[in-house]
């Protein structure tokens, strides 16, 4: 793969050129899928470290485009198809997508497939500003990018808490509800993520696995058909038949089994549901809670990141 880019804008020989991705941090759709704690560890260690971070193939799956909300990458590398076809609804969700997250972060956006000059033309109404391509591979030198030149791009303040509800809780009111009141919100949440677009996220964390009983397991088959990257967490949860959800069995000594967490994070619709279990006994649907509801993405990115660095437990 042809690592050094000429600005777009640019079509003489004596351009600036770029050599983007050395020495960089690059992550791909499958990464979310494989390991999604793995990869959250590396992008803070790179970041900790000051390398640059980017996200690969962006357009191929959803699920790159989900990583951008995720990781809030300094540089969105287009998959080679943008530039190289036609554009149709589905490249038109992918520039939405992508220029929302460059606007909202600054990000660069990098075009690769940049083999002649329709493509360069197409890869700028894409928005890039680079392009990677045959049309620079015989440039004999370039300069390496300095992470210091880039916008901050990781907006989103990491968390030391291992807990949603203590993340969402932080200078908000927090109410408390009965069970029932709560599984009719999360049905709600869920069902406004299932309509959210291909690149979002939903997270469930449902305390035992007892809990996601058939009639949530069927919604949220449902809206994994049509969303990017499904999770759902709790002690014994074992994969059972829900090929497209990721399930994560919880060590009964975490934390996270004392809540009940919904997360969706997409581009254009993000929210939190939040809860902690108060432990008064009574009938299932009478159980106390207290728990809070956000819709800042900020705090919505926080509490994915910390379910997400689960890896399993039982």
């Amino acid at each position: 793969m042809f690592t050094v880019a000429r600005r777009l804008d640019v079509s003489d020989t004596h351009g600036a050129d770029l050599d983007v991705l050395r020495d960089a941090l690059v992550v791909d759709h499958q990464s979310l899928r494989d390991d999604p704690a793995g990869i959250l560890e590396s992008v803070e260690r790179a970041r900790d470290q000051r390398r640059v971070v980017a996200v690969d193939d962006v357009g191929t799956r959803p699920e790159s485009l989900t990583l951008l909300t995720l990781i809030e990458p300094d540089i969105i590398v287009l998959a080679p198809e943008l530039a190289r076809t036609d554009p149709d609804t589905r490249a038109a969700r992918t520039i939405h997508v992508i220029t929302a997250q460059a606007e909202r972060t600054g990000a660069l956006i990098v075009a690769r497939g940049v083999d002649s000059e329709d493509q360069r033309s197409r890869a700028l109404a894409l928005g890039a500003t680079f392009g990677v391509g045959k049309m620079y591979s015989d440039m004999a030198t370039s300069t390496d990018l300095d992470p210091a030149s880039l916008p901050p791009t990781w907006s989103t303040a990491s968390s030391d808490s291992l807990s949603p509800f203590e993340i969402a809780s932080d200078g908000r009111v927090v109410t408390p509800s009965s069970k029932k009141l709560l599984a009719a919100m999360s049905t709600q949440i869920e069902w406004q993520a299932a309509s959210a677009g291909a690149d979002t996220l939903a997270l469930g964390t449902f305390q035992h696995a007892r809990h996601f009983g058939n009639r949530t397991r069927r919604r949220w088959n449902t809206m994994a058909s049509t969303i990017a990257y499904t999770g759902v967490y709790g002690i014994e949860m074992n994969p059972l038949s829900d090929t497209k959800i990721a399930h994560v069995a919880l060590d009964p000594a975490d934390p996270l089994v004392e809540e009940w967490n919904i997360v969706v994070l997409g581009q254009f619709f993000c929210c939190v549901l939040t809860a902690r279990d108060l432990h008064r006994q009574g009938h299932n649907d009478d159980r106390l809670f207290e728990y809070v509801v956000s819709h800042d993405r900020a705090t919505v990115v926080r509490c994915a990141r910390t379910i997400l660095s689960r890896v399993g437990g039982d």
